[in-house]
């Protein structure tokens, strides 16, 4: 197993900063993890404790870091749905480019990143498998809602006369500017649609003690994966969004970790 770190051209004509595991095997399944909402591209590793069990398995694994986050050079400001799935695609093409692939594919995407796996299951049915950690696959976006915490009606009104809101993140405490294209693609991009067309594998996991993204979100994206040739629901006791990693409880991230290697060693085969 080699893992290595490097930067991919996008479509935006910026790097994309991205980990490859390489399972150095002629032939391997093809993994892609997709990082949260201001997050960094392995999740504070545990997408790489997946990606290399995985790699034993057979498997290639890429993960990417979205515009403004991880160690990203773009401005914050970039950080659309679309920008994001723009770099989903060109990481799994470089992949295709550079490995020899079997065939097996799957994704885990963690909260931001649960939604855009989902929006990526809409046009891809190559995915067998798919992982969501905490997604954030709501499908109301209106405002009656927030959006971590933040009224949705009030970013709309001032992104429309800026092109972007300030927004506070609590995750980090810092201020971002939160991109109206953004705004535009949670409300015009319904990660349902993936979710119900969708006839792979599927495991859902989310935090019981959930407050950011809750967990009647994670019973519904289980609940709306209607044509899933198998499907698992998973209720981590105790943890919250973060599966224990901002309160130094690895064994409630173990737990995510074990549940998803599992899932994905007897899925995708």
């Amino acid at each position: 197993m080699k893992i290595r770190e490097m930067t991919l051209p996008s479509k935006r004509h910026t790097d994309i900063p991205v980990t490859v595991v390489d399972c150095e095997k002629e032939t391997c399944g093809l993994l892609v993890f997709v990082h949260g909402f201001k997050a960094n591209r392995t999740e504070d590793g545990r997408f790489l404790t997946v990606a290399k069990a995985m790699a034993e398995a057979g498997f290639s694994s890429i993960m990417q870091g979205f515009p403004g986050c991880d160690v990203s050079q773009e401005d914050f400001i970039h950080y659309t749905l679309k920008n994001c799935l723009d770099d989903i695609d060109t990481s799994v093409a470089w992949m295709k480019e550079n490995f020899k692939l079997d065939g097996r594919m799957g994704m885990v995407g963690y909260s931001m990143g649960g939604r855009l796996t989902a929006l990526y299951l809409r046009n891809h049915p190559e995915v067998q498998c798919a992982g969501f950690w905490a997604g954030a696959c709501y499908e109301a976006f209106d405002g009656e809602e927030t959006f971590l915490g933040q009224n949705i009606e009030q970013m709309k009104q001032e992104a429309a006369g800026k092109g972007y809101c300030d927004f506070f993140n609590a995750f980090d405490n810092t201020m971002l500017k939160l991109s109206g294209g953004l705004l535009e693609d949670m409300e015009e991009m319904n990660p349902v649609e993936g979710l119900e067309k969708f006839t792979g594998a599927a495991i859902v996991v989310h935090g019981t003690a959930d407050i950011t993204v809750l967990p009647r979100v994670g019973q519904a994206t289980y609940d709306h994966l209607i044509h899933a040739r198998k499907k698992e629901l998973v209720l981590v006791e105790e943890a919250d969004h973060g599966f224990g990693a901002w309160e130094g409880r690895p064994e409630l991230s173990a737990q995510l970790t074990d549940n998803t290697i599992r899932f994905l060693q007897e899925n995708l085969k």
